[in-house]
């Protein structure tokens, strides 16, 4: 049975002020909270989510100065590159004192580190369960499988985050043993993997023939690694808008190639 403790007790307790404890409520960001006769209750035992910060927490996230900070050194680093900014750049853009950003990291390396596990983090949870692709073959047309199961979905504050950090880790792939890691693992091996095992699975429920996984996942990954770059290069709105385009028909000819052994309007 849960000891239940007001907001302002909270407040008091973590350090942060009662109407950002009341917007992490409403976004249901703090485990166990509910709301009664107007008012929000939390667990006594429900840590602070200032603490929240590495990518075993969850859920991961960061509030006040240290999200400032967080956010404010993503942006610096992609754009004048890690080597160029210095702790006084970090502060002087969000208007805080020094000491205030050692409150929270201890170094600009400590920064970077966090960025890269916070890339790590939502990069996993933002893939599809198999049990979902596998429903999606059930039930959808191979085209729509392929254009959409496999999509990876990030929450609308992390997806401009994770662009920025895309970019980020690949300006530092050539020098930065961490971050060619994060490229080799996530943006290439990990994809592939997952849509070889997908593929297979289509395979195995009898949805398609038996087909080479490994080599169409590198086709569509091939494909889906295409427009990422687009969107890191940032182009105008109207190449992003033909280079999607040219991703579905792309997407189209894959669907194609693979033997449907069991159309949704046939089943």
């Amino acid at each position: 049975m849960y000891n239940y403790k007001t907001i302002e007790e909270k407040s008091s307790e973590w350090g942060i002020t009662q109407r950002h404890i009341q917007n992490l409520c409403r976004k249901g960001l703090i485990a166990g909270a509910i709301k009664r006769a107007g008012a929000w209750f939390i667990p006594d035992e429900t840590p602070s989510p200032v603490k929240n910060t590495r990518a075993g927490d969850k859920p991961f996230m960061f509030v006040g100065t240290k999200k400032l900070i967080f956010n404010s050194s993503i942006r610096l680093f992609t754009q004048k590159g890690y080597e160029n900014v210095s702790m006084n750049d970090i502060t002087a853009a969000i208007g805080v004192r020094q000491s205030a950003v050692y409150n929270h990291f201890k170094s600009k390396h400590e920064i970077l580190d966090t960025i890269y596990d916070f890339f790590k983090y939502n990069y996993m949870a933002s893939r599809p369960n198999y049990a979902d692709v596998e429903s999606l073959f059930r039930t959808d047309s191979l085209y729509d499988v392929i254009i959409n199961g496999f999509v990876y979905e990030f929450d609308e504050e992390a997806r401009p985050q994770m662009v920025d950090i895309a970019k980020l880790i690949m300006q530092r792939a050539v020098i930065d043993a961490t971050a060619a890691n994060l490229c080799r693992s996530l943006l290439l091996e990990e994809g592939i993997k997952f849509v070889e095992d997908c593929l297979n699975m289509a395979a195995d429920i009898g949805r398609i023939a038996p087909v080479d996984a490994h080599t169409m996942s590198l086709l569509i990954n091939s494909i889906r690694l295409q427009t990422l770059i687009w969107v890191i290069l940032n182009p105008p709105p109207e190449d992003i808008v033909r280079r999607l385009e040219d991703e579905k028909k792309l997407f189209m000819y894959i669907a194609g190639i693979l033997t449907d052994l069991k159309p949704p309007a046939t089943r």
